[in-house]
């Protein structure tokens, strides 16, 4: 038996757009990994790409239409108390994650008598104080609402409330993108301090390879998934998918991080020859409508995984490798 913290096994997640007759797409389509305890995986792929849609499957906030999520070598079918502490999700709007109308301290209270992690006040109190040392939080929050915090701030009460139950996964999805840019770093280095100093497993969703990059420089133990129309096109580990990257589509995501070097050019282009729910249901590679190395075969056939070197990747330009899965 595995020991792996978390599995998704085949998660496959659909809608339907518009009404009555309108089109069904897969957001998530037949997405396996497994997730070790202290580990982080990074989640990558741009707006629409099926993250957020899989990261609430996981938490148990959408059911999948096909396959199922394993949390301890155990099949997650409806999340139970025990399970919601243990998995903790940070949103990406800390402005969202409160209401504005009540004060902030009241949800720590909530949260500690909800889970029964403390029934006296001082020890209530004295566990809020730990956790907002951990996320370097000294300003006062007693009798306080959201207005009078920073995004920032907020953040780091958001993952404060998360750190509560002693979780030991936390699924942060765009933790910094509502974040003014001189505060970001800040609560990178937040989250991988309480990877290395909690033992906590991480998901990190992030459409910013340049966030992706620095969380890589941080840690040691970190996977990396890119996703393209609800499908994983590269899975690899640490800073290998940014020094040797596979897919087509993860080399022009890289590519487009802006660069402070003037003259560093774009060599590439992409064009837009299809509509993006077009490109959620095509037959063969999601991608081949845009990939300026795209063969017959691309459009026609979906293509397996292959293996190169510490990489796994979906394309049909690798179909002359041994290992394929």
């Amino acid at each position: 038996m595995n020991d792996h913290l978390l599995e998704t096994v085949n998660v496959t997640k659909q809608f339907r757009s518009g009404s009555y007759s309108g089109t069904k797409f897969k957001a998530v389509d037949n997405v396996s990994f497994n997730l070790e305890k202290r580990e982080v995986l990074l989640l990558i792929g741009e707006s629409g790409c099926g993250k957020t849609t899989l990261s609430n499957i996981i938490l148990g906030v959408l059911k999948p239409s096909h396959g199922f999520i394993k949390y301890k070598n155990k099949i997650v079918s409806k999340p139970v108390k025990s399970f919601i502490s243990e998995v903790q999700p940070i949103f990406q709007d800390p402005y969202s994650t409160f209401n504005p109308f009540v004060k902030v301290d009241y949800y720590f209270k909530e949260v500690c008598k909800n889970f029964n992690l403390a029934k006296k006040k001082s020890e209530i109190d004295q566990k809020i104080t730990t956790v907002l040392n951990q996320v370097r939080m000294n300003t006062e929050i007693q009798d306080k609402f959201t207005h009078q915090f920073s995004g920032g701030q907020l953040q780091r009460l958001s993952i404060a409330r998360a750190l509560l139950t002693n979780p030991s996964l936390l699924i942060a999805d765009e933790p910094v993108t509502m974040i003014d840019a001189s505060l970001r770093v800040g609560i990178l280095n937040i989250l991988a301090d309480l990877n290395k100093k909690l033992d906590l497993a991480m998901i990190f969703i992030s459409h910013d390879l340049s966030v992706g990059y620095y969380m890589a420089e941080l840690l040691e133990r970190i996977k990396i998934i890119v996703m393209y129309r609800g499908k994983i096109v590269e899975e690899t580990t640490g800073k290998y998918l940014f020094s040797n990257p596979l897919h087509p589509y993860t080399k022009q995501l890289i590519e487009s991080v802006p660069s402070i070097n003037p003259d560093k050019k774009w060599h590439s282009s992409t064009e837009h020859v299809v509509l993006e729910l077009e490109e959620f249901n095509l037959e063969g590679c999601k991608y081949a409508k845009r990939c300026p190395f795209a063969k017959q075969v691309c459009e026609k056939e979906e293509p397996p995984f292959f293996t190169i070197g510490e990489s796994k990747v979906r394309c049909w330009l690798y179909s002359n490798e041994k290992n394929s899965k």
